[in-house]
């Protein structure tokens, strides 16, 4: 509940600050660094849960933003995608902070949510976090908004157009899946 009260850049800042050392501005910061995040575990009416998705994805996106020139997140959500306890919101809000997030729904589809998010369709938690890395290396970050709080139409707008890449190439790596997996079938 405490969360819900802090706002998201002092919260990111509060954490970068207690991460670790800064080697973001160091030569030796490597290009992109991806990080996978489960769905954490959810009952309803739990408060001791309640913000654990949210704080988790703060600190994974603050320690990834730290540690590398460009930052990503593989979330394995549940079967719609979704993260529990606070994950969703947290989500929308680093998104606006410049870290790219691709979702993966296991055994099902990932739900309609903004079009900053990513899809990976069937692909692999793993291969999907390759295709993702290879994307951050090669085309950098997306832009981050001036208050991810309250992201402009403009800043949006440029947020989709970093990505199209990112969703050609998770597209095309998800249709060779699928089309070796037909061959082996056969």
């Amino acid at each position: 509940m405490l969360l819900r009260f802090i706002p998201v850049s002092l919260l990111l800042a509060a954490i970068a600050a207690v991460s670790g050392p800064a080697s973001a501005a160091s030569d030796e910061a490597s290009p992109a660094g991806v990080a996978r995040l489960y769905s954490a575990p959810w009952i309803a009416g739990d408060e001791v849960r309640d913000g654990a998705g949210e704080f988790s994805v703060f600190l994974q996106a603050a320690q990834l933003q730290r540690a590398h020139r460009a930052a990503g997140l593989v979330v394995i959500g549940d079967r719609n995608g979704m993260l529990r306890s606070g994950g969703e919101r947290a989500l929308r809000l680093v998104v606006y902070t410049g870290v790219a997030v691709v979702k993966l729904a296991p055994g099902g589809a990932v739900a309609p949510g903004p079009e900053v998010f990513l899809t990976a369709g069937t692909l692999a938690p793993e291969r999907a976090e390759s295709v993702l890395r290879e994307c951050l290396a090669r085309h950098g970050s997306p832009p981050a908004a001036a208050e991810p709080e309250r992201p402009t139409a403009a800043e949006v707008a440029a947020i989709r157009a970093h990505l199209k890449p990112f969703a050609t190439a998770l597209l095309q790596a998800a249709s060779v899946t699928v089309a070796a997996h037909q061959e082996s079938s056969r």
